[in-house]
């Protein structure tokens, strides 16, 4: 950390244990200096089908919450809000400062507890209430909405502990203002209702305060600080009935303008070199936008470009299957989820909002209506489109860090690839990067072949975080056991590989040819380097990557060939066989200089100590997968991967 960061971590915790000792907010709440009306930009789309919306309704109001977008959890109706969904842990309620967010017998798997603390359920109880008109949604909003507040009031327990989570929980409060009718609703009548509205309106204020004060800055201003100030801006635009607000959020939009600029590519990638994250910021980007467009003061037009940016690199990357690489840290959470559906489609539904506000059904042309319910209601009431972009998807995401290969695009013999030249993460600390220096990515007829496994879970046992985010579970070579960058923890590098000497050739064929070197284990007292070239072959249906691999003394070496699932694999006379019941692919690895010691080729699933082939597709799940595996102790050594189908 430079010292200014640290000054400015010091400073934060300073004033929180000023806060906690006063025992007190950290600012006095202002008085409504103005009536206006709450932008409103999500209204109920024609003709929305009532019937998912009321089933969730009857899910949440028997205390069944859907998290991650995949399972269901007991919660409880109301839910203890300081207990995790997932392991049952009960958080103190104690300041916040004082909670530990890495002590499991604290507060269990905190990412589990923040999940349900956004409130996106929320959303589909205030959607039930505008479709249908029923009493019911809103009387369930309102015990959950009372209960919330009682047993998380400012400052205490493990939900005021992030500032992100504050700017979450501002995101979907907005929405569901906006749905349940704001100040006029039901929700409110009555004296008792008069109060309640009171209590949550104090929340927001003490809720835009908070992160006011907490903003992520210096080696932690990424996806937290976007979401920090979309919080603070949305909250603006939605109560702006106190000055000292509307200031914040004037504020807000001015670093908005900036950060977009900052922590996305001019070629549209995420510099956290996490793809998932994407997704994420997206919704943070999409909100910002539609709340700035109902205020009557859009925002600007760098700012949309480089939303269509992104755009572009996602549909770029996406196969005709909707499959993305994963590559970096991925946590399945969602800004917002305004349809109840049983799988997560953040890649679908970023690319049907861009769509739908840039006028490009081709973006969406083969994703049917998958994801498409969330475009209804952030779009529902507005022009088609509402922006234009004459951006295209591309090959080459130079400045992104990725390079792309692909041929017969869209068709049931479509092969798209990427290779991971870019940095390891954004910032000093590269929090969501994996060490996948040089990586290969492939994917055939829509559907994934050679895979990064994704990320598994946060908060779960150190060697298995360690694993999932380490260069053994990437398709790339490891040496001596070690990762190409130095880990200091579960989000943090303290060494980070470089790659370097990046060449890449394409002929009108849509032949690629790629050539890169990283200098990750330069570090080590052998100094090896790895050189990688990629030549894509689409006349011939095949692949060849060709590792240099040279250093001063012999060290174990190793190249990961992760393979998905979905694929039934085969070792057989040095060749793996690969099928799926529809295609058939081959992969043979086999040295061609060098001398070897000890050579090994096997295939890996599901090992269990040191971890080797998993596979995961959704935030705390795992599966064993194969995983080809080539090793041998060599000083110096040319191995040569041939894929074929």
């Amino acid at each position: 950390m430079t010292p200014a960061e640290i000054c400015q971590r010091l400073g934060v915790a300073a004033s929180a244990q000023v806060w906690r000792l006063r025992g007190r907010p950290l600012a006095r709440l202002e008085r409504a200096d103005r009536e206006a009306p709450s932008a409103h930009w999500i209204r109920t789309p024609p003709d929305t089908k009532a019937a998912p919306f009321v089933a969730e309704t009857a899910r949440i109001a028997a205390g069944e919450v859907r998290l991650f977008s995949t399972s269901y959890f007991a919660v409880g109706q109301p839910p203890n809000w300081n207990r995790c969904p997932l392991t049952g842990t009960e958080a103190p309620t104690i300041p916040s400062d004082r909670i530990s967010l890495t002590d499991r017998s604290q507060v269990g798997d905190i990412k589990f507890v923040w999940e349900l603390n956004r409130h996106l359920h929320w959303v589909t109880l205030a959607q039930a209430h505008a479709i249908t008109g029923a009493a019911g949604p809103l009387e369930v909003l309102r015990a959950q909405l009372q209960s919330w507040l009682a047993q998380c009031p400012p400052f205490v327990g493990p939900n005021w502990t992030s500032a992100l989570e504050l700017g979450l929980r501002l995101v979907n409060w907005s929405v569901v203002w906006q749905l349940i009718g704001g100040d006029a609703s039901a929700l409110f009548a009555g004296a008792q209702g008069a109060a309640l509205r009171q209590r949550w309106l104090a929340s927001v204020q003490q809720h835009s305060l908070a992160i006011s004060h907490w903003y992520s800055r210096h080696s932690s201003a990424n996806n937290h600080l976007i979401g920090e100030l979309a919080g603070v801006f949305v909250a603006a635009c939605t109560w702006p009935r106190w000055q000292g607000l509307r200031q914040l959020g004037d504020n807000a939009r001015i670093e908005l303008e900036r950060e977009i600029q900052l922590q996305v590519s001019a070629d549209g990638v995420v510099r956290e070199q996490a793809f998932e994250y994407a997704t994420f910021v997206y919704d943070f980007f999409a909100m910002v936008e539609r709340a700035a467009a109902a205020t009557g003061a859009p925002m600007s037009q760098a700012y949309v470009d480089r939303m269509a940016a992104m755009c572009c690199f996602m549909r770029s990357a996406m196969s005709s299957g909707g499959a993305v690489p994963q590559v970096g840290d991925a946590d399945g959470a969602r800004v917002l989820e305004l349809h109840p559906g049983d799988q997560h489609r953040g890649y679908a539904a970023m690319l049907q909002k861009g769509a739908r506000f840039f006028g490009r059904p081709d973006w969406v042309a083969d994703l049917g209506d998958v994801g498409r319910e969330d475009a209804d209601w952030l779009y529902s009431g507005t022009p088609h489109p509402v922006a234009r972009t004459s951006r295209q998807p591309a090959l080459s995401f130079r400045e992104g860090g990725y390079e792309l290969f692909m041929s017969n695009v869209g068709t049931a013999e479509e092969v798209k690839g990427l290779v991971d030249v870019g940095p390891l993460g954004y910032l000093g600390i590269a929090a969501h990067g994996h060490a996948d220096a040089l990586q290969v990515c492939l994917s055939l007829a829509g559907q994934p072949v050679l895979v990064d496994p994704g990320t598994y879970a946060y908060w779960c046992e150190k060697p298995w975080r360690d694993y999932f985010r380490g260069t053994a579970a990437h398709n790339t070579v490891r040496i001596a056991e070690q990762d190409q960058s130095v880990s200091g923890g579960r989000f943090m590098w303290t060494h980070k590989a470089r790659v370097q000497g990046l060449e890449v050739k394409r002929a009108e064929t849509g032949a690629m040819y790629l050539s890169a070197w990283h200098d990750g284990y330069a570090r080590l007292s052998a100094r090896f380097q790895h050189r990688r070239t990629v030549a894509f072959l689409p006349d011939a249906r095949s692949l060849q990557v060709d590792d240099l691999l040279t250093g001063r003394a012999s060290e174990l070496v190793e190249l990961h060939w992760h393979i998905h699932p979905s694929w039934q694999a085969t070792l057989d006379a040095g060749v793996v066989r690969l099928n799926n019941g529809s295609h058939e692919i081959e992969i043979e690895v086999k040295l061609v200089a060098g001398s070897v010691n000890d050579e090994q080729l096997a295939l890996v699933y599901g090992q269990p100590q040191p971890p080797l082939g998993w596979y995961s597709e959704a935030y705390n799940e795992k599966h064993p997968a194969s995983v080809l595996r080539w090793r041998g102790r060599a000083s110096a050594a040319e191995l040569r991967t041939v894929i074929r189908w």
